[in-house]
């Protein structure tokens, strides 16, 4: 595996976290830190999907806490 595949493995790993933790009852964690992590995806992304799905969940979940 590769150094940037390495990198996207860690972010997807750390969005989904994230993302566990807001769907359960006890989140800890706001919108804005899965939002950073999406941020940091779609920089760090040479996958053209990868980057454009991040950034479209980026934009939905900023209307959503607007």
């Amino acid at each position: 595996m590769s150094s940037d595949e390495d990198d996207n493995e860690k972010v997807l790993d750390l969005i989904g976290s994230i993302a566990r933790r807001l769907l359960s009852q006890k989140a800890t964690l706001g919108k804005d830190e899965l939002i950073e992590a999406l941020e940091l995806l779609s920089k760090s992304t040479l996958d053209r999907r990868v980057r454009e799905n991040s950034i479209r969940a980026i934009q939905m979940l900023s209307h959503r806490l607007h």
